[in-house]
């Protein structure tokens, strides 16, 4: 099988050479006059101070529209409850986190709506956990998609890039639901309920109801759209966390990728971001020392390519001076990953992604310079 480019810009001196990444990636070349290109990045839980520089993103912007395109920074709300999980939180924890449209040049959309539900089913041939995949409607309704992913560590994708950041970070709560929990179903609390009613108001399967003045709850008529988790504002109704496990959301993940790329086809691009890469993904509220030193950037049209050469080259990074592996005292060739989420097999997701067909493991790296 011929060997997949990836282009890597080295960590000196970065953003003088973005525009060279974005040509020789053969991104720039497939934009064309007025498509509307939809830039998926995450704007940073607030509380986080590692998550992509606004600076590389404003950057980003400036070159799609020199290309023909009319881009706009989008993400979409999450199903836990921090500054992220409605259209207002995450509008405002965008700004706070210095993205607005203001500094960035282009709207910025949070592509699922208000509650978390808006978007469009696409069908897949074939899957490994679910056979359909709802796509936020901002980025379904775009021309051309463009990845930029901060490179972490995740306690369910082992390793988080352009896979993950499209895969779950495309799609609607009902979605991530499905990724998330083998059941779909979400758990109910009653001590936590303060009978507001909204989740009885919204559930379209009636799965909440009222009666005798509480609110009860039927799992059986659930039909996992997740949209009872956005609206109860006491926590009441979650994730069933107990049931998630980091095999299943890596099956959970190749299926939602297929469904976004299905849209897009070869209109799509991937750029990963090798800076303070720390050992929890950007959804945590603080930041710890990053765990390797800075790689650089990383840019294909091929997301696995481009994700594997990322995760290869942390593999090699030595430790970051002061940083939880350091402490930890891991020792040459141990997986960096593994020893920070021990529940996590990697090398189980690379052979996932092969098998899945979702692009190529062997890849030819070209450093920029």
């Amino acid at each position: 099988m011929q060997k997949s480019k990836v282009f890597h810009i080295l960590p000196d001196e970065p953003w003088s050479k973005i525009d060279r990444l974005f040509t020789r990636s053969g991104i720039k070349k497939q934009i064309k006059d007025d498509n509307i290109v939809a830039i998926k990045l995450h704007f940073g839980e607030l509380g986080n101070t590692r998550y992509i520089h606004p600076i590389f993103v404003r950057k980003i912007v400036e070159l799609v529209k020199e290309a023909g395109g009319r881009p706009f920074l989008t993400d979409t709300t999450t199903l836990y409850k921090h500054a992220r999980h409605t259209l207002f939180d995450y509008l405002e924890t965008a700004a706070k986190n210095g993205f607005t449209r203001e500094s960035m040049g282009c709207p910025i959309l949070i592509a699922d709506g208000l509650h978390g539900s808006n978007g469009q089913w696409v069908e897949l041939e074939s899957f490994h956990k679910f056979k359909r995949v709802k796509i936020a409607q901002s980025i379904y309704e775009a021309d051309f998609l463009i990845s930029l992913a901060h490179l972490t560590f995740h306690p369910d994708a082992g390793f988080a890039g352009s896979l993950k950041n499209v895969a779950m970070g495309c799609t609607t709560k009902e979605t991530k639901l499905a990724m998330h929990s083998s059941e779909a179903k979400p758990s109910y609390n009653e001590e936590k309920c303060t009978q507001c009613l909204r989740c009885v108001k919204i559930c379209p399967g009636e799965a909440f109801y009222e009666k005798d003045s509480q609110i009860h709850y039927q799992a059986e008529k659930c039909i996992g759209c997740g949209e009872c988790i956005a609206v109860c504002p006491s926590g009441a109704i979650t994730v069933p966390w107990a049931s998630v496990f980091a095999w299943d959301v890596q099956r959970g993940l190749m299926d939602g990728f297929k469904g976004v790329a299905s849209v897009f086809k070869e209109k799509v691009g991937f750029i990963n971001f090798g800076f303070d890469i720390t050992s929890h993904c950007d959804c945590m509220a603080k930041s710890k020392l990053p765990v390797v030193p800075d790689i650089g950037i990383l840019a294909s049209q091929d997301v696995i390519a481009c994700d594997k050469a990322s995760y290869d080259l942390v593999m090699e990074a030595p430790l970051y001076p002061g940083s939880e592996l350091e402490r930890k005292d891991i020792k040459a060739g141990q997986n960096k990953v593994e020893f920070i989420h021990s529940d996590v097999d990697t090398s189980r997701y690379w052979k996932l992604c092969e098998k899945t067909g979702l692009g190529n493991l062997q890849y030819e790296l070209e450093i920029i310079s």
